[in-house]
């Protein structure tokens, strides 16, 4: 798989880049880290990750793959954090995800934008990961209105200053969030990461707005879901058509999927 530069950046990754929001419907923990294994096989360099996704479980899994590929590259977030805790066993998110169904406040995230607890998280992520920086860390799910912009740029060099992360940005599946943040003040990013379709293109508020596509996932969920007869043949081609330059984000927790894509995506 080629690999990009993410436009207005220095950063190269794998052109697709492997999300872990699904990964923990997996039940087995074995066959969670075959299917990370083999999307390393198949030359992703770069993953998504969040300490929500799975309350912290999917950043753990995936930090026993990333300590025998040191050439790997990250992504993770603050913002959003688990109910309870985000260092939780399988079992206690399980029981959380099922009964969360009846009783939201089991499952829902805790919403915090203060600089403390987004350092706190950091600081967790990192262990969780094994690593000692993050390639790219996300304000995930951003609320303008809640966040101090000045502090939060100040805290983003800093960590850069001492090596905790090497890029900075924002991260919503509501875009109109996301042009919300840059409107009001474009120093909490220079990566943006948002949903986009091929039908809808929500991410066009970026052109609009003078920017790049960086990265954008949900192309296939989407699509599939509005138009179930179109193949991953066509939808992988009009994917690399709606965002030829930037990176993708691709998540599956079947095997059998992730092959179906590889041989697409193989040649590039």
């Amino acid at each position: 798989m080629k690999k990009i530069i993410i436009p207005n950046t220095n950063f190269e990754c794998s052109k697709f880049i492997f999300g872990t929001g699904s990964l923990l419907n997996i039940l087995s923990k074995k066959k969670r880290l075959k299917l990370l294994n083999s999307v390393v096989d198949k030359n992703f360099s770069h993953f998504d990750t969040s300490p929500y996704y799975g309350f912290g479980l999917a950043e753990t899994n995936l930090g026993e793959i990333l300590k025998n590929n040191h050439n790997l590259t990250v992504t993770t977030k603050v913002g959003l954090y688990s109910p309870g805790n985000s260092n939780q066993g399988h079992f206690q998110m399980i029981t959380r995800k099922s009964f969360g169904k009846f009783f939201p406040f089991l499952s829902k995230p805790n919403v915090d934008f203060t600089i403390k607890n987004a350092n706190k998280s950091l600081e967790e992520s990192l262990r969780r990961l094994g690593r000692d920086c993050v390639d790219i860390l996300l304000i995930h799910e951003p609320v303008i209105e809640f966040i101090n912009t000045d502090e939060w740029r100040r805290w983003f060099d800093k960590l850069i200053n001492e090596g905790k992360i090497r890029n900075f940005g924002l991260s919503s599946l509501v875009a109109s969030r996301l042009e919300k943040c840059f409107l009001k003040d474009r120093k909490l990013f220079n990566i943006l990461q948002t949903l986009d379709s091929i039908d809808l293109k929500e991410a066009d508020f970026l052109s609009r707005n003078d920017l790049p596509l960086q990265i954008t996932h949900s192309y296939m969920s989407s699509t599939k879901k509005r138009h179930p007869n179109k193949t991953y043949k066509d939808i992988f081609n009009e994917i690399l058509k709606r965002n030829p330059d930037g990176a993708i984000i691709i998540s599956t927790r079947h095997q059998k999927h992730l092959d179906e894509f590889y041989n697409l995506m193989r040649d590039l």
